[in-house]
């Protein structure tokens, strides 16, 4: 009966601090949604102390006060060990259920947290040990999510090899209007950073990528001219110096660019793809 009478309660304050989480999402996050952020966190207080209350549960108050904060501590964890809705694809609001889980189990748990010391030191113990463990394995975690999604993601693995260039970033786009790509990122000393991106080679043929470079919103399209460069690869040279190359290589359509680059450094770039692994790309 302890046990269902924290899990009705539990379950009406997740699902409050799951419509809050939502309405946090659907600003993207904003500054504004700091509020959101506090709400999270200060409603359950009055909340589940009424709905305590209200069932009669033994020792109210102190669930009223454990409660909140093992929903708190539980729904942390959680988010840091459920897939990635970004490499996945999926609804950033699926996410939302993560609160209500860690409002059934939180107010269950503050219930035999309330029952008497020795079981309020165990639970507060599981608690914390929840807490350090999702913190250990989250990086783990999210860079086998990662290699995953590269994996499945239909684009052929390949990063250039290429003397004084240091890869810096890798990640994969999921844009919903101009498709799936790998980016990566690579630095040179004293130079802007150079960028690749690898989509399938049916994505598009080199020339009309030209015309329409990844991704649309940062490059347009308007008054811009290609250049063919031999083989099916195209140059595109922008008024604010920015260059990008594009070409078929390996079964992908790859596009380089970067500031005060060179056609034939760019192409030397590409020439020197090599495949990689997706537990490399990972890492990186």
């Amino acid at each position: 009966m302890r046990s269902l009478r924290g899990a009705a309660v539990g379950l009406v304050v997740g699902a409050v601090v799951a419509v809050i989480y939502a309405d946090e999402i659907a600003q993207e996050h904003e500054l504004g949604t700091l509020l959101n952020t506090a709400l999270m966190f200060l409603v359950p207080f009055p909340l589940g102390a009424a709905g305590a209350a209200l069932l009669r549960m033994p020792r109210w108050g102190a669930v009223a006060i454990a409660g909140p904060i093992a929903t708190s501590v539980l729904g942390a964890a959680l988010m840091q060990v459920i897939p990635d809705f970004y490499l996945f694809g999926f609804d950033e609001m699926w996410t939302i259920g993560v609160w209500v889980v860690a409002g059934v189990l939180g107010y269950v748990a503050a219930a035999w947290w309330a029952r008497d010391r020795w079981v309020a030191i165990t639970v507060t113990g599981l608690l914390l040990s929840v807490h350090v463990i999702s913190g250990q394995v989250r990086d783990p975690l999210h860079e086998w999510q990662e290699a995953l999604a590269f994996r499945r993601s239909g684009i052929p693995l390949l990063a250039p090899e290429r003397p004084g260039y240091t890869i810096s970033r890798a990640e994969l786009w999921t844009g919903e209007e101009d498709g799936t790509a790998i980016l990566l990122e690579y630095t040179r000393p004293g130079r802007m950073e150079v960028q690749v991106f690898l989509r399938p080679a049916t994505a598009a043929a080199p020339r009309a990528a030209c015309g329409s470079p990844y991704p649309r919103l940062t490059w347009g399209t308007d008054g811009v001219s290609c250049t063919p460069s031999g083989g099916d690869r195209w140059i595109r040279e922008d008024s604010n110096g920015e260059v990008a190359a594009f070409a078929w290589h390996g079964g992908a359509l790859v596009q380089a660019d970067g500031i005060a680059m060179t056609p034939q450094e760019l192409f030397s770039l590409l020439d020197s793809l090599r495949p990689v692994t997706a537990a490399w790309l990972a890492r990186v």
